[in-house]
C-alpha cells in the first residue's frame, strides 16, 4: 500500500503535486479591501437576471472545454450577469463517449471571431485533466488576437495550479464562486487580479505565488441555478456555431442538489480534495429541497418536459432529515421520475422507501470492483460483496432499479478476482443495468501512484498527452479483442451481462466456473457486436436491429410503440447537428 501523498503546510494541506515542483512557492497575502464576497453572494441570490447590460460593464468570456452540460460555466455565466458583468458563455466542443472529436481549424476560427467580437477583459476556462492539451491549443490561438488575462478553473488547476500557470495568467484553486465575485469587483475598479485568495499567479521573477484557496461556501441556496437558454450563450461543435442551447431539447434534466462526497476512493479526485479542504468548511453541502424544486420549475418553464430527472451529485441525500424533507417536497411539487447516485454503504431502507414513494425509479450503485480485497485495499472503498447484494436487494424491494457501476481494466485485478466479480454481478439477477468504465490514471491520484510504483503504468501514460488519449477515446470499457487469456475474456463476460438472453447467461455462468477456449472466442465476438451497437452506433449493426424490432411491432400490432420509436430516432437525428449559421456575439 502507499502513502496518501499529503503534506501538512501552514494551516491547510498542500497536494503532493505542489510539493514536488522544483521552483519556490511565494506565500501571497490578500489585498486589504472592504469587499465581502460572502455577503455579496447572498445579496445576489434574490436578484433577477438583467434584461440588458450597460455598455461600460466589464466583459468576461467563460469557456467550457468539451462539456456542453458544464455546471461551473453555466453557474458562473448567471453569476456574472447578475453581478452586472457583460458575460458570454462559450461551450467549445462536447464530449462523446469514447469518440471525442478533435478540434478543427474552422472551430478555432469561430472561437477567435467570438473573442474578437466580445473583446473581453478576462477569459476563464473550466478544465478537466483530459482536456489540458486541447486547452493549451486554444489558449495559444487566443493569445494571438487578445491581450485579455486568462484564468483556469476546475479540478485540473485545483490539483496542480503550478502546472496550469505554465500557460495561463491565473489558476483558481478550489471552489470559484467567491473568487469570481472578487474578480468582478477588481474589474469594475480597473484593478489587477493579484492578491485574491484562491487565485494563484506568478510574480515578476517567475515564482508561483501561493494564494491558498477560498472557504467552502456553505449556503448552497445562494448559488444561482446553471444557465439554460439564457442570453449570450454559444456552442461550437462540428465546424458550426449555434446560440441554441441543446439543453432546451434534452430528454434528461441534469441537476445537482449539492456538492461534495464522503469517501476518499483512491481513483477519485476526492482523495485529494477532501484532505486539501480539512478545516476549510463542511465538504458535503446540500441545497434545500425547496431550492432544488425552484430550479426544476425554472427549467420546465424554458425546456420541453423531460422523461427523467438525473441528480448528478456524487452522493445524493447523505443526511436522513434532508432525505425526508426532499421526498415530501418532491412528491408534492413534481411528478417527473428521477434517478440519482449513492454509494451502497449509505443505502438505508427507510430512506429508499421515502425516495421511491417520491418518484425515484433508479439509482447508480457503485460496485467499482467485484472483489473485496481490490475494492477495500486498492481502491480504498469500503463495503463487501455480501453487503452489496444486501443493499441491491433493498433497492429492488422498494421498487428502485439499481444501475451498477464497475471499473474494468484495473491492473490490480487477476483472473481470480474477475471471476469473483462475474459471480457477484450475475448474482444481482435480471433485468440488470451495468455501466462498465475503464480505469484511468490521473496524475497525483493515490491509485495512479500505486500503479506507477507497481510498474503497471509508465510515466508517459500520466502526461497530459497520455491522459487525453486514454480518456477522450477510451473512457468506457472497450471489449478486448482478441481475448485469449482468462483475465481478458472474463472482463468481456462482465461487459455482456446486460444482454440477458438465457442462452448467453448460461455461457457466462459456465465461463465463470471454468475455462473454455471455444466459449471464450464466442463471448469475445458477441462483446464486439454489443460495443458497435451500444457505443459506436454502427449503422451496420444498429439499423438491422431497428428494422427487425420494427417488423416485430408490426406483426404484433404495436403501432403506438412503433410510432414512438420512429419519432424518437427522428428527433435524435434532428438535434444531433448544430445550427450551421454564424450568429454575431454582440
Amino acid at each position: 500500500m502507499m502513502d496518501r501523498t499529503f503534506v501538512k503546510a501552514r494551516s491547510d494541506y498542500r497536494t503532493a503535486a505542489e510539493e514536488s515542483v522544483a521552483h519556490t512557492f511565494v506565500r501571497g497575502l490578500d489585498a486589504e479591501d472592504a469587499f465581502d464576497p460572502s455577503n455579496h453572494l447572498a445579496a445576489l441570490a434574490s436578484r433577477p437576471l438583467p434584461e440588458t447590460i450597460p455598455d461600460d460593464a466589464p466583459r468576461v468570456l467563460h469557456i467550457s472545454m468539451y462539456c456542453y452540460k458544464s455546471f461551473p460555466i453555466r453557474i458562473f455565466h448567471v453569476l456574472s450577469l447578475k453581478d452586472g458583468i457583460d458575460s458570454h458563455a462559450v461551450f467549445f466542443k462536447n464530449n462523446f463517449t469514447n469518440d471525442h472529436l478533435p478540434i478543427k481549424q474552422r472551430e478555432l476560427d469561430l472561437l477567435i471571431e467570438l473573442v474578437e467580437d466580445v473583446a473581453p477583459h478576462l477569459i476563464t476556462f473550466s478544465v478537466l485533466a483530459p482536456y489540458v492539451m486541447a486547452t493549451r491549443q486554444v489558449v495559444a490561438r487566443i493569445r494571438e488576437v487578445s491581450d485579455a488575462k486568462i484564468m483556469l478553473g476546475g479540478k485540473y488547476p485545483t490539483i496542480a495550479p503550478h502546472e496550469a500557470l505554465e500557460f495561463v495568467d491565473y489558476a483558481c484553486k478550489g471552489d470559484g464562486d467567491l473568487v469570481m465575485l472578487r474578480i468582478h469587483e477588481r474589474l469594475r475598479n480597473g484593478e489587477d487580479l493579484q492578491g485574491i485568495r484562491g487565485l494563484w499567479h506568478k510574480d515578476d521573477d517567475g515564482q508561483v505565488v501561493d494564494m491558498d484557496q477560498e472557504i467552502l461556501y456553505q449556503e448552497m441556496d445562494h448559488i444561482p441555478y446553471p444557465a439554460i437558454g439564457e442570453m449570450q450563450m454559444h456552442f461550437i461543435e462540428k465546424n458550426a456555431l449555434s446560440n441554441v442551447d441543446p439543453e432546451l431539447f434534452d430528454d434528461e434534466m441534469l441537476i445537482m442538489a449539492g456538492r461534495g462526497c464522503v469517501y476518499l476512493c483512491s481513483f477519485c479526485v476526492n482523495s485529494l480534495l477532501i484532505p486539501m479542504n480539512r478545516g476549510n468548511g463542511r465538504f458535503v453541502r446540500l441545497r434545500s429541497p425547496e431550492h432544488v424544486l425552484e430550479e426544476i420549475n425554472y427549467r420546465l418553464s424554458k425546456c420541453r418536459r423531460p422523461s427523467i430527472i438525473t441528480f448528478n451529485d456524487e452522493v445524493f441525500g447523505v443526511f436522513d432529515d434532508w432525505v425526508a424533507d426532499f421526498a415530501k417536497v418532491y412528491k408534492e411539487k413534481c411528478d417527473i421520475p428521477f434517478e440519482c447516485e449513492l454509494v451502497p454503504r449509505l443505502v438505508k431502507e427507510h430512506n429508499m422507501e421515502l425516495l421511491a414513494d417520491a418518484g425515484m425509479v433508479s439509482m447508480h450503485f457503485g460496485v467499482q470492483s467485484g472483489h473485496d480485497d481490490v475494492r477495500n485495499d486498492i481502491m480504498h472503498r469500503p463495503g463487501s460483496n455480501d453487503e452489496l447484494i444486501e443493499k441491491s436487494d433493498i433497492l429492488k424491494r422498494v421498487g428502485i432499479t439499481p444501475q451498477y457501476d464497475i471499473i474494468l481494466d484495473n491492473p490490480f485485478d487477476s483472473a481470480e478476482s474477475l471471476s469473483e466479480a462475474l459471480r457477484l454481478i450475475l448474482a444481482f439477477g435480471t433485468p440488470i443495468k451495468l455501466n462498465t468504465y475503464k480505469m484511468q490514471y490521473f496524475p497525483h491520484y493515490p491509485f495512479t501512484n500505486m500503479a506507477l510504483e507497481a510498474g503497471h503504468v509508465t510515466p508517459d501514460q500520466v502526461t497530459d498527452e497520455g491522459i487525453a488519449d486514454a480518456v477522450m477515446y477510451n473512457m468506457v470499457y472497450r471489449p478486448k479483442f482478441p481475448a485469449f487469456n482468462r483475465r481478458d475474456y472474463l472482463e468481456n463476460c462482465i461487459y455482456l451481462i446486460p444482454w440477458t438472453k438465457p442462452w448467453l447467461r448460461r455461457i457466462l455462468i459456465s465461463l465463470q466456473k471454468r475455462h473454455n477456449p471455444i466459449l471464450a472466442v464466442l463471448v469475445t465476438l458477441i462483446a464486439q457486436i454489443r460495443y458497435k451497437q451500444d457505443f459506436q452506433h454502427s449503422p451496420l449493426v444498429v439499423w438491422p436491429r431497428r428494422i427487425f424490432l420494427g417488423l416485430q411491432m408490426l406483426v404484433h400490432g404495436d403501432f403506438a410503440e412503433l410510432r414512438r420509436r420512429i419519432s424518437e430516432v427522428s428527433e435524435r437525428s434532428r438535434y444531433a447537428q448544430p445550427n450551421t449559421g454564424r450568429i454575431s456575439a454582440r
